[in-house]
């Protein structure tokens, strides 16, 4: 193991290594079944831990997680666990910090039930409104070093299909009627008032909805703001060329008349290539260059009546 490598990969290397054998030898019928990996909360999960990150939580470590007849051997699993872990180097053990996350010893069920509120994809209309977004993102991220049982990896393959067909329709109408309202509509509104928090707002919130909506085009969650734009830009096209522009569109330092116009351009310019997108799938048959044309075009090809209902712009996702 070396340390310029990521935790991800450290993690891997120790276990299949050494953590491995001693499960094994150990722990023979648990090691027949366990799934063991690295995923979850953290952004070495996502692969994005840098030098910025080794400040707290990261380090060398893994899961462990059994199926529901092991659920009597986790207290001895995890002190198993934490002795092995000893065998880390000093300067790869992972840190801790009062709100980081800690991998452990877990069921299966237990595990996802953690993040997305259920033991296993979420079957029902609630069960989907009632799961952050954020969440999803990081029950599919890291890696799955062995999974001998396949209990792990089945409910993290059922969840990497993504959203059901008519909440990835209504997820996309409420980004289009947004990108509509804040960047189209209100941008150039709140330039000529002067009102500079509301600038910054419109701008923030055209931005967030242009990168949502390029995940839900890519089927990918859509991780957490920290790594939203990050992880835009490694999505399929148009992903990189959305992400170009709205690094543009947050880096523009001037206030003026002619700022103004560079904005509005790149606004327009994302609406270009997410429209564009919108029209080449299939998704959208309307030929506006406002995107509220596609707002409503998403909602109607929504089958479930509860859904189709509510207006384009109602996000049912959103708390509060």
């Amino acid at each position: 193991m070396s340390g310029g490598e990521g935790a991800l990969a450290l993690s891997r290397a120790f276990f299949e290594e050494t953590a491995l054998p001693a499960l094994e030898k150990e722990f023979p019928e648990a090691a027949a079944r366990a799934a063991a990996g690295l995923a979850g909360n953290g952004s070495e999960c996502f692969s994005y831990d840098d030098e910025v990150s080794r400040d707290h939580d990261w380090g060398v470590d893994f899961f462990l997680w059994v199926p529901e007849e092991d659920r009597a051997l986790i207290p001895a699993l995890a002190e198993w666990k934490a002795r092995v872990l000893r065998l880390v180097p000093p300067e790869l053990s992972r840190t801790r910090s009062e709100y980081g996350a800690e991998p452990g010893v877990m069921t299966v069920g237990d595990f996802y039930k953690s993040l997305i509120g259920c033991p296993g994809a979420p079957r029902k209309l609630g069960e989907w409104l009632a799961v952050p977004e954020e969440n999803l993102a990081m029950a599919v991220n890291g890696e799955v070093f062995r999974d001998p049982a396949g209990e792990f990896t089945a409910v993290r393959r059922e969840l990497e299909r993504h959203y059901p067909d008519d909440i990835l329709l209504k997820r996309m109408s409420v980004c289009c009627m947004t990108m509509a309202q804040t960047g189209q509509y209100n941008y150039l509104r709140c330039a000529r008032r002067g009102d500079v928090p509301a600038l910054r707002e419109v701008t923030a919130r055209f931005s967030f909805a242009a990168a949502h909506l390029s995940f839900l085009l890519a089927q990918r969650y859509m991780p957490y703001y920290k790594w939203a734009f990050r992880a835009l830009a490694e999505l399929p096209a148009p992903g990189p060329a959305v992400a170009a522009l709205l690094t543009e569109l947050a880096s523009e330092p001037a206030l003026d008349a002619a700022a103004h116009e560079r904005q509005t351009a790149r606004i327009e310019a994302v609406c270009g290539l997410l429209g564009a997108e919108l029209r080449r799938r299939g998704l959208s048959d309307s030929e506006s260059d406002f995107f509220t044309g596609h707002g409503e075009a998403l909602r109607r090809r929504i089958k479930l009546e509860a859904l189709r209902e509510l207006p384009a712009q109602f996000d049912p996702f959103r708390k509060g």
